[in-house]
């Protein structure tokens, strides 16, 4: 595939075109298995699924969608995550794409796999050993503003691009990202994590509040497919220390004041923008850092609706409203101008929404690929399935840059990508991770049981019996089994489960996992453990028949004894909502 060499973001360089790399540099291998090592037990092993607060999700049944995420990540893994150049080090490998030399590794590589890794714990035992190495790797290249160095050379892991060391915002974001997900997963990174979230406040924050390009730029431009919305609400929550929400603010503003001159029916934001700091951001001259055009959508920000769908799905259409709002504008004007074929989605785009015809780049796999998540915040059922559809495919040879966006989007659109900021103890916009998944074709989920898991301790109980207040029958639900492990509410959406004889301690916080069965559109339903009550929305189903749709976890303290749990949702006028709910 002709394309124009896809470089990195630098202020004021342009990064030479290198000879695609056919294979790793000296001194690296590709991860396979592995041995295993000690590590902590992940609190939200893979899959952990999730109910988004917009849009729809892929048709296919969850059990596919996790299927398809994992065997992505084995050929990503296989791939491109690599033992770097000291024994306690890892890097994600540019390999077939032209971002450094000897297949070495860039910070947005390096961020993207800092991402990748924590979600898939669980699934991979090495996880953390791996995720350990990737920032080992970044802590071993720091630049002087203490972030990392964003281009490294694949044997001997030096930076070799020209002038002194600068770090691009993009990895830096997805590191801080990264490390407040191995600390949600396993425990550890706190401070590491807000060490690196002062440096990237000090550094690519620019006075206003926008993100600069790199740590060493001027305060006048940004790059749109660093504005990571969910991103930045994360480090709100996370890092009370430091002003994100003026970020925010400053971001959301930054798009909608762009947009709203040169791009209103579309939502397209062009790869560079200057002025940024002020009320009139205007696109990049052509040339302004990258040897494509950067007045248009080219490959930076083919990643935009990703993002923005990603942080319109997690955060919903009134706290996400300008993520929302654009990804929706994007989504539809990529599905037109490509006839809804993914395929065809160009990688480069006027903002008026008109292929570049210029360009020698016609395709590439992650520029369709990249518009998943915002055609599932759009709820465009038809295009959705399109897309999630071609990610189980390569029609144009994607290496590094279009296999790694291909498994974040996966786990994004597999429902398996888990909100940091929105766990217990993550600050004032915390609340309870669900673990259900919506579903346009509705599976049963596995065989359910009564287990609580508690934090890093793996504190359990079993109940011995469960009383049903309305009097189902717990065997009358084919779907489920497991004889005193499953309950079910039956007769109406409400209902009450006794259990009783935890053999734990009475004292701990415990995750309840809460399996249900669903027919009908699904409205608010609460929760209430011991008192203690929780709101979740359960996904919508237009099955005509019970099906398992999913499961919703609550962080509860359990006692000894007697425990009840609670539920409660109101139905649509033709059936009930949760007929019966498995415990």
């Amino acid at each position: 595939m002709a394309r124009h060499p896809r470089a990195i973001p630098h202020f004021r360089k342009l990064v030479a075109a290198f000879a695609a790399v056919g294979c790793i540099g000296l001194g690296v291998t590709a991860l396979g298995g592995g041995t295993a090592s000690a590590a902590a037990t992940p609190a939200f092993p893979f899959p952990t699924h999730v109910t988004y607060k917009v849009g729809v999700m892929p048709s296919a049944p969850q059990a596919t969608r996790d299927a398809a995420v994992e065997k992505q990540y084995d050929s990503w893994k296989a791939t491109y995550l690599v033992h770097g150049c000291a024994s306690n080090e890892y890097y994600v490998s540019t390999k077939g794409d032209d971002d450094a030399t000897n297949g070495g590794t860039v910070s947005e590589a390096q961020g993207y796999g800092m991402n990748i890794v924590p979600l898939m714990a669980g699934y991979d035992p090495n996880a953390q050993s791996e995720f350990n190495g990737l920032w080992q790797l970044v802590q071993d290249h720091k630049d002087q503003w203490g972030l990392m160095q964003w281009q490294l050379d694949g044997k001997t892991c030096k930076y070799y691009s020209s002038g002194t060391p600068d770090a691009a915002t993009d990895g830096d974001l997805d590191i801080g990202y990264g490390l407040i997900l191995a600390d949600k997963q396993w425990g550890g990174y706190t401070a590491a994590a807000k060490a690196w979230l002062a440096s990237i406040y000090a550094n690519d924050v620019a006075p206003d509040g926008h993100l600069k390009c790199e740590d060493d730029g001027p305060n006048t431009d940004t790059r749109p497919s660093d504005m990571m919305l969910d991103h930045l609400r994360a480090f709100a929550a996370y890092d009370t220390a430091h002003d994100w929400s003026k970020v925010i603010t400053r971001t959301e503003a930054v798009v909608n004041e762009f947009t709203a001159k040169y791009s209103p029916s579309a939502g397209l934001l062009s790869d560079f923008v200057v002025d940024a700091n002020t009320t009139s951001p205007q696109p990049a001259p052509a040339d302004y850092q990258e040897d494509q055009p950067d007045n248009i959508v080219g490959y930076n920000s083919i990643r935009v609706p990703w993002h923005m769908g990603t942080d319109a799905l997690e955060n919903g259409a009134t706290v996400a409203a300008t993520a929302y709002n654009t990804a929706k504008l994007e989504s539809a004007c990529l599905k037109s101008l490509s006839g809804g074929k993914p395929a065809d989605v160009q990688p480069h785009i006027k903002l008026n929404c008109a292929n570049d015809n210029v360009s020698n780049d016609t395709q590439a796999e992650e520029a369709g690929d990249s518009a998943g998540p915002a055609a599932m915040a759009a709820g465009d059922q038809a295009w959705t399935d399109a897309i999630w559809a071609q990610l189980a495919t390569n029609p144009f040879g994607d290496t590094y840059y279009g296999e790694t966006i291909k498994t974040l989007v996966y786990i994004v659109m597999a429902g398996d990508y888990w909100n940091p900021a929105a766990l217990p103890g993550s600050g004032p916009t915390s609340s309870p991770t669900p673990s259900a998944s919506a579903s346009a074709s509705p599976t049963p989920s596995p065989t359910p049981s009564p287990t609580a898991t508690g934090p890093a301790g793996g504190k359990s109980y079993e109940a011995e019996s469960a009383t049903l207040a309305n009097g189902a029958d717990a065997n009358s639900c084919s779907a489920c089994s497991g004889g005193k492990k499953v309950s079910a509410v039956g007769g109406s959406a409400n209902g009450t489960v006794t259990f009783t004889g935890v053999t734990e301690p009475s004292s701990g916080s415990y995750q309840l996992t809460v399996y249900y069965l669903s027919v009908g559109k699904a409205k608010p339903a609460t929760v209430t453990v011991n008192g203690t009550t929780q709101t979740v929305t359960f996904p919508e189903t237009d099955a005509s028949s019970y099906s398992v749709i999913g499961s919703y976890t609550v962080t509860v303290a359990l006692k000894s004894g007697s425990n009840t749990v609670a539920f409660s949702a109101s139905g649509t006028a033709s059936a009930p909502d949760l007929d019966r709910i498995v415990v």
